[in-house]
């Protein structure tokens, strides 16, 4: 009966490590999609914006704040 015992605290000695790493595993696997789902939510909103802008920009050209040109610039032009 002793021997039996042994054998079977290995053998779930062993399955629980298994278990674990591959737990472990999984974890880091989705927390890296996590991560780069992140900074593609992040791209795409900064893109979104750049849009935003040229539309706006399109849309009511006078919205726009002026340039100023330099005085010496505007006396010869």
């Amino acid at each position: 009966m002793s021997r039996l015992r042994v054998i079977l605290v290995v053998f779930s000695v062993t399955a629980f490590l298994i278990f674990t790493i591959l737990l472990r595993t999984s974890a880091s696997r989705m927390f890296f999609q996590y991560q780069q789902v992140s900074v593609k939510q992040k791209e795409l909103l900064q893109q979104l914006w750049q849009k935003q802008l040229q539309f706006e920009c399109m849309v009511n050209p006078a919205g726009l704040p002026q340039i100023q040109l330099p005085t010496d610039l505007a006396e010869d032009g």
